[in-house]
């Protein structure tokens, strides 16, 4: 304020005081009454210089307190938004001074985009379908119609659309069903979007479905050849009852079979295209219609199973696996490799064809228990990935099914292909990092020479970048904040002060510290040093930015998603990330330096705030539980004599806790030990002779070599401390026996990790598990349909084996990773003094 008394007609105090004000009245530390101050502050200002703006020439726009700028109206919005001046709002930006189309204004989209929502909010539908209408004339090709608002065909936008359908929605009026602007993709799917919204309200005298079905088939009649297809109709899809689910997949399996005459003749089935040209337009087409109708089916009827018992068998979805492979194997074979070699960039038409099979493959894993089939699901995807190498939802799938599969070197290979961008790291990274400490803690130790190469499938190397980013991003953060300040961009200040703060508070910037902290309890490294004041801000509630869209969903909405088919585990929620920090916050514990968190940061967030959903595996729910064992134990040890004698209050509970922890222990080696002996309950039987682990197994040993080192942390915590109070008795012998207990299941994981490491020698295993994927040369197709399509796809065996080769090699290395972290100690460890 004082800034601008002192430089009254100046532009930047006098801007700089409104944004001062509006920043202070959205403050949670703010009281109400001094919010209504400063938000009519800023009001006020704002309304000032938007009188100031005068019907004058552009140079006088360029000093004085007066909106000059898109963003200054954004800017003038906000503030009157914020004093719950909706219809003032509305008003700027239809003013000859300050409106869209004003010298100020300059025409600028996201205006028209705050027009729609003030509209909607004020409820001017009438004022707001009128508006709609005009752009989209004014975006009619060649239009003899002077353009109103100059937009011109830019103005044929789905926002427009959606805007004009909700305001005709409110009106109770049939104007769009007919509309004359209801052509092209845009007016289609609007007009899908006016059948949706009928049957929602029940508005519609037809049979309830049949208006939206019709719009269906018509816009697939018109876009079924289009690769965008079937995302535009996922949607209206999912409204559908079984009977226009029927009725819209016979309409559009009718509409190919007339394709598929039109292209060969009447004739009853068609077995391949090997007789058209490969680059024939309507080669193209034809396959994109078929894969649609494939698409269609899958989401209407292959994707809603959610048990066996609905089925009597997998009959259904292994058929339709099938067709998805005759259909890729000819759209691979109607492209000769050297014309696919020109196309590297592109989406061939028929690798969605390849990926549906995938998907299949991956439920029949999921709900038929079919181990074989994850293994096929890879070899097809490969396939794909290496005819189209930028196949982005194949990518994306395989680096999820390799951490499935327990191979995190080859899941990083994959990520790393993915060429994530800087930006992306807080909303991507959970692909590779969720639960990859206890999949694959380590960086690979064979199979690369090349240096670069090593650390693209070194899930650690991964971690570590995007940790460095989140260093990184507040400096960048502050800097992009002085900049819009400097150069007068308050709406962008704004919205980057926002960002900032979602920056900070984000759930994937937690999830990476807590995952590279085990992973380096495991690897008994100390970098983390560096990390460290990441964690300073624990914040009171995490916001979770994890962006799920990489992974292809084309199920209804209440069906088991792909995602959940391949991510290892359940998907981790705030609850989950709350008690991993505690667990990292039991191992700092006695410790100087290298904490990731404080108690004060743990126990004070309330990060887990409304969050009741149970996403812990349950071994990671023992780890918890022994966590807050050990931290009662550690609270009663670290109070001081003066303050409050534990020794005769707290005698028993210690002796309880500790007892209690060693029977835990006890239960440890006995569960794993049984998993050994029964040839390993986590380990999925191929096929005859043929078991591999997963998974599960590997987090099941990770997490229980770190609860090892937490036992005898505990261990230790006892026995120093009974010395300086002499709480329990026979501490030292109880504290040994324990330590022996955790070298004891050391032992029998060491020895597991070994002899499963040396089955993948065994050249039968190695056969059987090729023969599990694509059946032998003599098998005919009633045995395996699958299995023997695949074989043809592949032409044989040498894909397979090759395949086989990197994941048998990658199973290999971390089983000797266990194998070296699983190392008995050769004598009892010490107690810490």
């Amino acid at each position: 304020m004082a800034y601008m008394k002192h430089f009254p007609s100046k532009r930047e105090p006098f801007f700089w005081t409104i944004f001062a004000n509006f920043m202070a009245a959205k403050s949670p530390k703010t009281s109400e009454q001094e919010k209504t101050l400063y938000s009519a502050m800023a009001y006020r200002m704002c309304a000032k210089a938007a009188e100031d703006v005068k019907f004058q020439a552009e140079e006088e726009l360029k000093s004085g307190r007066v909106l000059r700028t898109p963003g200054d109206i954004a800017f003038l919005l906000d503030a009157y938004q914020s004093q719950g001046k909706w219809n003032e709002a509305l008003a700027v930006l239809e003013s000859d001074r300050t409106g869209i189309t004003s010298r100020v204004g300059k025409r600028s989209w996201d205006l028209v985009l705050r027009k729609f929502q003030l509209s909607e909010y004020v409820g001017q539908w009438l004022d707001q379908f009128r508006y709609c209408s005009t752009l989209l004339q004014d975006a009619r090709p060649n239009s003899s119609k002077a353009q109103t608002h100059g937009f011109g065909e830019s103005g044929n936008n789905w926002s427009v659309w959606v805007a004009m359908l909700r305001a005709v929605a409110n009106l109770h009026e049939s104007t769009a069903k007919d509309s004359e602007h209801s052509k092209g993709r845009h007016g289609m799917c609007a007009k899908m979007l006016f059948d949706l919204s009928n049957l929602a309200t029940q508005r519609d005298s037809r049979p309830l479905g049949a208006a939206l079905v019709e719009s269906c088939c018509t816009y697939f009649k018109v876009y079924g050849s289009k690769q965008f297809c079937f995302n535009d109709l996922q949607m209206f899809l999912q409204a559908l009852d079984p009977t226009g689910a029927q009725s819209l997949l016979r309409e559009v399996r009718a509409h190919l079979k007339k394709q598929r005459e039109d292209l060969f003749g009447e004739q009853d089935e068609v077995q391949d295209l090997d007789d058209l040209e490969a680059q024939s337009v309507h080669d193209a087409a034809y396959l994109i219609i078929n894969v649609n109708v494939l698409k269609i089916e899958y989401h209407l009827i292959h994707s809603q199973w959610r048990v066996p018992e609905e089925s009597k068998d997998s009959a259904d979805i292994d058929e339709f696996i099938v067709e998805c492979i005759k259909l890729y194997n000819t759209a691979i074979s109607s492209y000769p490799d050297g014309e696919i070699a020109k196309r590297p960039t592109e989406r061939l038409p028929g690798d969605d064809a390849g990926f549906l099979a995938a998907i299949g493959l991956i439920q029949l894993h999921s709900l038929w228990n079919r181990p074989k089939a994850l293994l096929q699901a890879v070899t097809i995807l490969e396939h794909l990935v290496e005819k189209s190498p930028f196949n982005y939802e194949a990518l994306v799938t395989l680096t999820a099914l390799y951490t499935k599969l327990g191979v995190g070197w080859l899941a990083a290979e994959h990520y790393s292909r993915l060429s994530i961008k800087n930006i992306q790291y807080p909303t991507v990274s959970w692909l590779l990092s969720t639960r990859i400490s206890t999949v694959y803690p380590h960086t690979p130790q064979t199979g690369y020479k090349d240096s670069t190469a090593k650390a693209d499938a070194d899930p650690v190397h991964h971690l570590a970048r995007a940790l460095e980013y989140h260093l990184q991003l507040r400096e960048s953060d502050q800097q992009e904040i002085i900049g819009f300040l400097e150069a007068g961009q308050y709406a962008s200040l704004i919205q980057a002060m926002g960002n900032s703060i979602y920056n900070q508070l984000g759930f994937t910037r937690y999830m990476l510290l807590v995952e590279l902290a085990r992973i380096e309890r495991l690897s008994e490294t100390g970098q983390k040093l560096e990390y460290r004041r990441l964690a300073d801000d624990l914040p009171p509630i995490a916001l979770d930015n994890r962006d799920r869209s990489p992974v292809p969903q084309w199920e209804t909405p209440d069906a088991t998603s792909l995602e959940e088919m391949v991510l290892p585990g359940t998907w981790p929620s705030h609850k989950w990330l709350s008690q991993q920090a505690f667990i990292a916050l039991s191992f700092d514990h006695g410790t100087q330096q290298n904490k990731f968190f404080t108690r004060d940061d743990v126990m004070n967030s309330t990060i887990a705030v409304n969050d009741f959903k149970e996403s812990s595996t349950p071994v990671e729910d023992s780890q918890i539980n022994l966590a807050r064992d050990f931290d009662w134990i550690s609270m009663i040890y670290d109070q001081k004599v003066g303050d409050r004698d534990p020794r005769n209050r707290s005698a028993e509970t210690v002796s309880q806790k500790a007892t209690k922890i060693r029977d835990w222990q006890q239960y440890a080696n006995y569960t794993i030990a049984t998993m050994v002996q029964n040839d390993g309950c986590h380990l999925r039987e191929i096929a005859e002779n043929a078991k591999v682990p997963d998974w599960e197994f590997f987090h099941e040993v990770y997490v229980g070599l770190d609860n090892c080192k937490l036992v005898e942390k505990s261990m230790d915590v006892i026995e120093v401390g009974n010395r300086k109070y002499r709480i329990i008795g026979a501490a030292e012998e109880h504290a040994n026996n324990v330590r022996e207990l955790c070298n004891e299941y050391r032992g029998i994981v060491h020895a597991a990790a070994l002899h499963l490491r040396e089955s993948f020698y065994d050249k039968k295993q190695r056969r059987n598990l090729v023969y599990s994927i694509v059946g032998r040369q003599e098998d005919s197709e009633d045995k395996d349909p699958i299995a023997y399509w695949l074989r043809n796809l592949l032409n044989g065996e040498q894909y397979v084996q090759t395949t086989l080769a990197k994941l048998i090699a990658a199973w290999k290395d971390a089983l000797r990773n266990i194998a070296d972290l699983s190392q008995p100690k050769p004598s009892t460890q010490m107690p810490l003094r």
